[in-house]
């Protein structure tokens, strides 16, 4: 073979190994290429779900805040409240999404007293109590001034409401048609904004007195009972 087959030959190995050299190089950067845009991809959505998770939050704040002034501008019975050196108690029945949002509540004091965060089990959970459990806890949710009504007991709560009302609670809801099965004040979401529908019906069976300062801030005050459609709800 002479000098110039040689150089031939050394330039067609050359011409053979630099394209698999490109290929390689190639994938290599295609799937690098996809890797970012995954991370990109999964750092947006895991935005996108930490910014609802705030708003969420944010939203459960402010109704917290609504739920001390509830307390501000309803009257309850003498014996309800007790001495002066009695709690206002704020209970919350079923599955919590308050979350952690109610605990700057506790810093404040409401008519003159201190305000106490009550949790109590799921509706459910109480239902398959012996009928003595039941009854205890039955009470000790009535010892409640203001019980907000998580959507999870939304199945129970005519029921929930009946077995409470001789005890002066004032209920709170944030569910549909809540105010039709006997709840008292049900939120409700207007143009972004957060409104209550009241029904005076409810609170009068209750032993209640809502304040003319709140009744002019509801959404809607309804005074008769109701039909599912007009109740209300997020």
């Amino acid at each position: 073979m002479n000098k110039e087959e040689n150089e031939n030959l050394n330039n067609t190995k050359l011409r053979w190994v630099e394209p698999k050299k490109e290929r390689f190089i190639s994938i290599t950067g295609l799937v690098l290429i996809l890797v970012w845009i995954c991370g990109i991809m999964m750092y947006a959505s895991y935005a996108k779900s930490q910014s609802q998770s705030s708003r969420s939050h944010q939203i459960f704040k402010l109704k917290g805040a609504f739920l001390y002034n509830f307390i501000r501008f309803v009257e309850w019975p003498e014996d309800k409240m007790g001495d002066q050196s009695k709690p206002v108690i704020i209970g919350v029945i079923g599955k919590d999404a308050f979350e952690n949002a109610l605990e700057p509540i506790k810093d404040k004091k409401v008519k003159g007293r201190e305000v106490v965060l009550k949790r109590f089990k799921s509706f459910s959970q109480i239902k398959q109590l012996d009928k003595a459990a039941q009854e205890k806890e039955i009470k000790a949710i009535g010892e409640s001034h203001l019980l907000f009504v998580c959507n999870s007991e939304k199945a129970h709560v005519t029921e929930l409401v009946k077995l409470i009302r001789k005890y002066n609670v004032l209920t709170v809801g944030d569910m549909e048609d809540f105010l039709n099965q006997g709840g008292i004040i049900n939120f409700t979401m207007v143009q972004n904004k957060i409104r209550f529908n009241i029904n005076m019906t409810a609170a009068q069976d209750s032993g209640l007195k809502i304040r003319s300062q709140l009744l002019r801030l509801a959404k809607t005050v309804i005074k008769k009972k109701i039909a599912a459609a007009d109740a209300g709800g997020s």
